[in-house]
C-alpha cells in the first residue's frame, strides 16, 4: 500500500511541517560544520610544512585538522538521518504511508541514530587518542543521551525492517488470495 486517497489531512500537514525542519536542521547542522571546522585555517600550516617538506611539523600542524573532522563524525552520521528522515517526511506530505521507500528510509534514520552514538562513545575517542600518539584504547564515552540515541535509532532500525517485512508478507498474501480465486 503506497498511497491512500483518505490520508488525514493533519497527519499530511505535520509531514509537511517536519520536512521544513528536518532540512533547516540539515542545512544548519552543515553550515556548522563548515564553520565549526575552520579549516582553512588550521590546513594553512600544514600545507606550509608539506611543501618544505617539513614531515614532523606537518604532523604536528594536520593534528589539530584531523582532531576537528574526527569530533564531527557523529554529526555527519547524524544528518544522513535528518536527510532521510526529511524524504520520509516529504512522501508522508503526499500520501504515500507504507512504502518500501519509507521502509527504506526508516532503518536508515535508525542506523544513522546508532551509527550516531557509537561514534560519540567509541569510535571518536579512539581516533582522537591515535591522533594524539596515545595508541592504547581511548575508554568510553557513555553519557546518559549517548544511550538514548542509540536505543531510540535501533528501535527506529527495527520498526524500519518490520515495516519492510510486513509489506512483502502483505504481497505474498495478496499473490496467495490471486491464485486461490483463479482456482476457485
Amino acid at each position: 500500500m503506497t498511497s491512500t486517497p483518505d490520508t488525514d489531512s493533519t497527519l499530511t500537514g505535520q509531514a509537511r511541517t517536519f520536512q521544513v525542519v528536518a532540512y533547516v536542521a540539515a542545512v544548519t547542522l552543515a553550515v556548522q560544520l563548515l564553520v565549526l571546522l575552520k579549516l582553512l585555517s588550521l590546513i594553512s600550516p600544514a600545507a606550509d610544512a608539506f611543501s618544505h617538506g617539513d614531515w614532523t611539523g606537518f604532523w604536528e600542524a594536520a593534528k589539530p585538522v584531523f582532531r576537528r573532522l574526527v569530533t564531527f563524525l557523529p554529526v555527519v552520521c547524524y544528518l544522513g538521518g535528518l536527510l532521510a528522515a526529511a524524504e520520509i517526511f516529504g512522501r508522508v506530505s503526499e500520501g504515500e504511508l507504507f512504502s518500501r521507500a519509507n521502509s527504506k528510509c526508516l532503518s536508515e534514520v535508525g542506523s544513522s541514530l546508532l551509527w550516531g552514538a557509537a561514534a560519540t562513545a567509541l569510535i571518536v575517542p579512539i581516533l582522537l587518542g591515535s591522533i594524539d600518539g596515545d595508541w592504547r584504547f581511548g575508554g568510553f564515552h557513555l553519557e546518559p543521551e549517548t544511550w538514548v540515541i542509540a536505543v531510540v535509532g535501533g528501535a527506529i532500525l527495527v520498526l524500519g525492517r518490520m515495516m519492510a517485512r510486513a509489506q512483502s508478507l502483505s504481497g505474498e498474501n495478496a499473490s496467495l488470495k490471486a491464485e486461490l480465486s483463479d482456482f476457485i
